[in-house]
């Protein structure tokens, strides 16, 4: 791979990274609510937030590009726009845990949420909680687990945005927020449609060295979607949130890449139905918050029209936060859930009642050194999940204007099967182990913020060891799950930013580096000759490189990921090589009185560089997306 032109571009353009930007903290009168409740006791834990510009900007853009653009984890994207699975720290796609108000909206049938299918038009706020937190957040967070919110703004009047991208393959995006409010009640409406056509062209060569240029069929996508929610202080002292989440998508699955040109390009179509909805309510007293939710959540997908694979649950929690004294928060309470699923592979009626129990303690042990112990237990009622504490700590130096930070972890962490690995047909087994194991993280954060320019500066180290890791593999010619793979994890993460004003000139300069050693110990046999190797498409080597300039109205940003060598299934022979790829944004604001609207263009994979995410499976070249927005107040 040439990775000249990328690199002299870089000499030129300047360099920046996501910032890490404190949510927002809202009075109600008596009442404060934060945006994160699991942060006052992550002490020792690594959380990245979206920043506002970040959010502003954001269109048709997924969960998917979110990660590649703006984190160190990796996104293994079998095809443009289709299935996309997440890894971060060099664990599976399965362990980490994508929440949406606290709901965990994973499949319960594969353990994962497809990060194409997630559209961050819908939120207001995006945090990545890096690393294990079992203990905070129950199953399926060991690699890490990232939270979608939307916040309250208690704004009086209206607000409406309306936007709209053209681009290549038949690219079509619409999209309308709403707001209303009176400064005690507010009511949003988000709403999008989004159409590709996905007919790009690659390049194959066959046997006898003749190239041939192939347009893409078959991967059409269509998703829309609409997010309704209802905020209201209801007293000085209560607080109620209504949300409403409803995502349709359609895939026709991309077919592998062809060989020679007419070769048919067939393919199978996926629906997709989901429903997800949160009322919850909290209460504060003068020492302590009573919180309480309700949720519903149906995972409806049709294969071919004719395979269905639909899951329902019903989900209740309650907890109580009770600040004992000036240095010292507890907070306890529990969860449950009632899970229906109708799989066509499954037995018919099951059912599945799933409780957990929570304690959280944080103490300030000096004036700058904190402490946090948590704990988790999860009942279901197929195997033992293991009792899951943790135990973190973070201590700051404040020095003028420069602040020194350092924080450390201890967690272990767990994963219950999923509903495929015990009930699929006569391949399922109920008689599975959870998943186990344990991280250690070490980490320093260092801020100095001037007059005019702020520089940040993160490192971070673990160390994570995994037993019981469950993979399928074949037997009596049927694949079947085992609890058989250990797998050790460790690496470094890096990040840093520079950013400066002067006088009407804004720019940032940073980026991002993952090393992620992640090998397996013991396999599916005794005689597995993977054992030792690199497990399948997890890069050792993840970097992401960013840059924005902003002059008055008009912005210009550059966005540089690059990922390394992966290994295929097949980690002995079947090497992928890895690729460089830059995006570029530009845009200008024009004022209309009060309101406002933006004109955006953005060049995607600029050096048309050829690659494949998965093996066999095409990714676009350089193509184009054209975006306008109105910003309507009253």
């Amino acid at each position: 791979m040439n990775l000249k032109i990328p690199v002299l571009a870089l000499l030129f353009l300047c360099l920046s990274v996501p910032g890490r930007t404190q949510m927002k903290t809202m009075e109600l009168e008596e009442v404060v609510i934060e945006g994160l409740p699991f942060e006052k006791f992550s002490s020792g834990s690594k959380i990245v937030k979206s920043d506002s510009l970040t959010m502003a900007q954001l269109g048709q853009e997924t969960l998917a590009q979110y990660v590649l653009r703006n984190t160190t984890g990796y996104i293994k994207e079998q095809g443009h726009k289709m299935l996309a699975s997440v890894s971060f720290r060099g664990t599976g796609s399965s362990h980490t845990g994508v929440f949406w108000h606290g709901v965990n909206i994973n499949s319960l049938t594969l353990g994962s949420t497809n990060f194409s299918g997630v559209p961050l038009f819908l939120f207001d706020d995006i945090a990545v909680h890096y690393g294990g937190a079992s203990s905070l957040h129950g199953s399926d967070a060991i690699g890490g687990s990232i939270h979608l919110n939307s916040t309250p703004t208690w704004e009086d009047g209206a607000h409406a945005q309306f936007r709209y991208d053209y681009g290549s393959f038949g690219n079509h995006f619409s999209g309308v927020k709403v707001n209303f409010g009176n400064g005690k009640w507010e009511a949003k409406t988000r709403a999008f449609n989004h159409m590709l056509k996905n007919n790009f062209k690659y390049s194959v060569t066959d046997r006898l060295g003749n190239n041939s240029e192939i347009e893409q069929e078959h991967a059409e996508v269509h998703n829309y979607g609409v997010l309704q929610e209802v905020n209201g202080k209801i007293s000085k002292r209560g607080f109620l949130s209504l949300k409403g989440w409803f995502g349709k998508n359609r895939y026709e699955i991309q077919p592998m890449m062809v060989t020679y040109p007419g070769q048919p390009q067939d393919g199978d179509e996926i629906f997709d139905r989901n429903l997800r909805l949160v009322a919850e309510y909290q209460h504060f007293y003068r020492r302590g918050a009573l919180s309480s939710s309700l949720g519903y959540v149906r995972d409806y997908q049709l294969f071919d029209e004719s395979d269905v694979i639909e899951t329902k649950r019903g989900i209740a929690s309650l907890s109580y936060e009770w600040n004992m004294d000036e240095k010292t928060i507890l907070k306890a309470g529990g969860a449950s859930k009632y899970i229906v699923p109708n799989v066509w592979a499954y037995q018919e009626d099951l059912t599945e009642w799933r409780s957990d129990v929570f304690i959280s303690v944080k103490r300030m042990i000096l004036e700058n050194w904190s402490a946090s112990l948590n704990a988790r237990k999860t009942f279901v009622p197929f195997t033992v999940a293991p009792v899951a504490p943790s135990l973190s700590t973070g201590y700051r130096i404040k020095k003028g204007r420069s602040v020194l930070a350092f924080r450390a972890q201890l967690e272990r962490s767990y994963r219950v099967p999923t509903f495929n690995d015990r009930y699929w047909g006569e391949q399922g087994r109920p008689d599975l182990k959870s998943e186990h194991g344990f991280s250690v993280e070490l980490g320093h954060n260092f801020v100095h913020q001037g007059e005019s320019d702020r520089f940040e500066f993160d490192i971070s180290g673990y160390y994570m060891k995994q037993d019981d890791w469950i993979a399928w593999k074949p037997t009596d010619n049927l694949w079947r799950p085992f609890n058989l793979k250990k797998v050790e994890a460790a690496g470094v993460e890096v990040q840093g930013k520079y950013g400066q004003k002067i006088r009407a000139v804004q720019f940032e300069v940073g980026g991002l580096y993952a090393l992620n050693r992640s090998v397996l110990l013991e396999g599916v046999s005794e005689n597995d000759a993977a054992v030792g190797y690199q497990l399948p498409y997890t890069p050792k080597h993840r970097a992401v490189l960013y840059a924005s300039l902003m002059y008055k109205k008009f912005r210009l940003s550059i966005n540089n990921q690059y990922t390394g060598t992966r290994y295929g299934i097949d980690v002995i022979h079947e090497k992928i090589e890895g690729f460089f790829l830059t995006d570029l944004r530009f845009g200008k604001d024009f004022s209309l009185g009060e309101h406002h609207f933006s004109l955006e263009g953005q060049v995607l994979n600029v050096f048309d560089v050829a690659y494949q995410n998965v093996k066999r499976y095409a990714m676009p070249g350089r193509n184009y997306l054209m975006s306008i927005n109105f910003y309507l107040s009253n």
